[in-house]
């Protein structure tokens, strides 16, 4: 066998604790910023549901390009595997510095487009957290790459670090900008631009120290192999579709979310922040098995990679049930962390309730069986199935939710609970077939 349980074990674990303290960036702005109002978690919201469908195509580049050098790694072909890493680090970064500027050039415009219904102060919060967040595109681009690589390698004790790195890094800064200088959301943007370009700093540094299959010092006289780069599109353009048109819909989504109103959409907020977090452990261990699967692949060892995939993933169902039981039952401790009205925290707890249910059950099927189809670069199929699936159900079901139910928010979390079933299973009929065995690129 490829892997033991203890490399299994020192690949996953420190993966898990890294989603964790990558979560607590987003819930630090929340509640370091929840004094000032809920008009100001209302603004880093809105911006936040861009920030996300940016983030996933950045995520989706750094993976497609990860998978690639994986299966080189698996084959024992470090050459190719630190070319493509070079060429995944030029393309990705090149892409955010200019993705980062057309968004400040359109900052206004793309808000009110997308939000005009909000209210004219949280439209205000929200252009002001927009352009920080960026400014920082560049940065997360580099760490999203760097971490890639250090996964890829089966080091995620470093990709921790530079986690770490960027959580204490954001929380001072936090504490020292909104209550020091008193400067609110300018603040709280302001101390998650800065932690991101630590944390990427951090690991680039760290990628060109030591001796590794992957590394800075390697990259010198490498040549730009075009069916690298072809390659890496390859991986990457599909899986950054399915990523961006995802979040496309979601901000399509977060437009019916602000129709409901200042209270549905400070709610939601929280709801969201509360799902990413229980998410994030079950999240981390999907991109251990990409490592390990892809591995295997890149090995021509087929039967070990059904074997990993399988039970990688029941462990995670039974880390993801666990977590929602426990959001479920301590939802009304966990709302009264972000001193919200009784009006609105009564919303995000049936939020909360609502989405720990249809989690525990679905969650894994729907977006950790991916990440085994993906590691073998089967990545049309999920691109194929997630854009019908999203936009079927969780967009078509949200406005049909509104018009003909009185549930309010609520309707919206419904319509993905659809998406998440629908998806799940027509992912584990393909796991089952064994038909993304046959898909690898190398």
């Amino acid at each position: 066998m490829m892997f033991s349980r203890k490399q299994l074990v020192s690949l996953i674990v420190p993966l898990i604790v890294e989603q964790v303290f990558l979560g607590t960036i987003g819930i630090a702005d929340m509640l370091m910023v929840a004094p000032v109002g809920e008009v100001a978690i209302s603004g880093i919201s809105l911006v936040n549901s861009i920030n996300m469908l940016f983030h996933s195509v950045f995520s989706a580049l750094a993976a497609g390009g990860s998978i690639l050098c994986i299966q080189y790694l698996g084959k024992g072909d470090d050459k190719n595997a630190n070319s493509v890493a070079k060429q995944l680090l030029i393309l990705s970064v090149t892409l955010a510095v200019i993705l980062g500027l057309c968004c400040c050039a359109g900052n206004q415009f793309l808000l009110k487009s997308i939000f005009g219904n909000a209210e004219p102060q949280v439209l205000k919060e929200a252009v002001t957290y927009f352009y920080l967040s960026a400014l920082a595109y560049p940065c997360i681009m580099l760490f999203d790459s760097c971490s890639a690589l250090f996964r890829g390698m089966g080091e995620s004790r470093i990709s921790l670090a530079g986690s770490v790195v960027t959580c204490l890094t954001n929380i001072v800064l936090n504490a020292a900008l909104i209550y020091g200088m008193g400067w609110g959301v300018f603040g709280a943007g302001l101390a998650s631009l800065l932690a991101k370009g630590i944390g990427g700093g951090f690991l680039l540094i760290c990628l060109g120290m030591g001796e590794r299959s992957v590394g800075l010092r390697k990259f010198a006289g490498l040549p730009r192999e075009s069916f690298i780069v072809r390659n890496i599109m390859r991986l990457a353009v599909p899986m950054a579709l399915e990523d961006g048109i995802f979040h496309v819909g979601k901000l399509l989504v977060q437009g019916v979310v602000t129709s409901y109103g200042t209270t549905a959409i400070a709610a939601n907020a929280v709801a969201l922040t509360v799902a990413d977090f229980i998410q994030m452990p079950a999240y981390a261990v999907g991109l251990g098995m990409t490592t390990v699967v892809g591995q295997c692949i890149g090995a021509e060892r087929k039967k070990e990679a059904q074997f990993y995939a399988s039970h990688i993933l029941f462990v995670s169902f039974l880390l993801e049930a666990g977590l929602a039981v426990a959001a479920y039952v301590w939802s009304g401790q966990i709302t009264g962390f972000y001193r919200l009205t009784e009006e609105t925290a009564a919303v995000a707890r049936q939020l909360i309730c609502f989405h720990s249910l249809i989690c525990g059950v679905t969650w894994v099927f729907a977006f950790n069986i991916p990440c085994v189809l993906k590691a073998s670069s089967d990545v049309n199929f999920v691109l194929g199935i997630s854009i019908f699936s999203m936009w079927t159900f969780r967009v078509g079901c949200s406005y049909l939710f509104r018009e003909f139910l009185t549930v309010g928010v609520l309707g919206v979390w419904m319509a993905m609970g659809l998406d998440w079933a629908f998806r799940g299973m027509i992912f584990y009929l393909r796991m089952r077939s064994g038909k993304w065995m046959e898909k690898k690129f190398i």
